[in-house]
């Protein structure tokens, strides 16, 4: 799964693509009303998903936040995610299941909120797909092609 074109803003409520780039900000589609806008490179904290990892107690010390969405999906039908109403002691829970070599010191109670509320947004909203999607059409295109001449 490839996540470099999805984003979280600062103030922005959800899950945001990167459309294009400029020198004062970022074109982004705002998955959360459904439509493109211009955030300032000023206004706030713009976070890559791709540069987001969870510690880890495995040699590596981190995995990444794709690698910890694929976790949620696979066992989604199994280990469903709390609701947000759910207690912390729920929501550590539900994570040990999903990742139980995550690093309990380190990650905090409000860290897996977050990673939960992502994952459910991006889910809500078929970013996985679309995300999925991207990444078969991108294999295909970085795939050399044969060519060649009959003598």
């Amino acid at each position: 799964m490839n996540l470099d074109k999805y984003l979280v803003i600062a103030g922005f409520p959800g899950v945001h693509k990167l459309v294009a780039s400029r020198s004062n900000g970022l074109l982004i589609e705002d998955k959360h009303e459904g439509r493109t806008r211009f955030v300032a490179a000023r206004q706030g904290q713009i976070t890559p998903l791709a540069s987001i990892a969870v510690y880890t107690e495995t040699e590596e010390g981190t995995i990444a936040l794709a690698d910890v969405f694929q976790k949620m999906l696979d066992q989604f039908e199994q280990t469903p995610p709390p609701a947000a109403s759910a207690s912390s002691a729920e929501f550590r829970q539900y994570f040990t299941a999903i990742l139980p070599e995550h690093d309990q010191d380190r990650v905090h109670i409000n860290d897996i909120k977050k990673c939960v509320k992502w994952f459910l947004f991006m889910r809500d909203k078929n970013i996985f797909a679309e995300a999925q999607k991207e990444a078969e059409n991108a294999e295909i295109v970085e795939k050399p092609t044969e060519t060649g001449t009959e003598a």
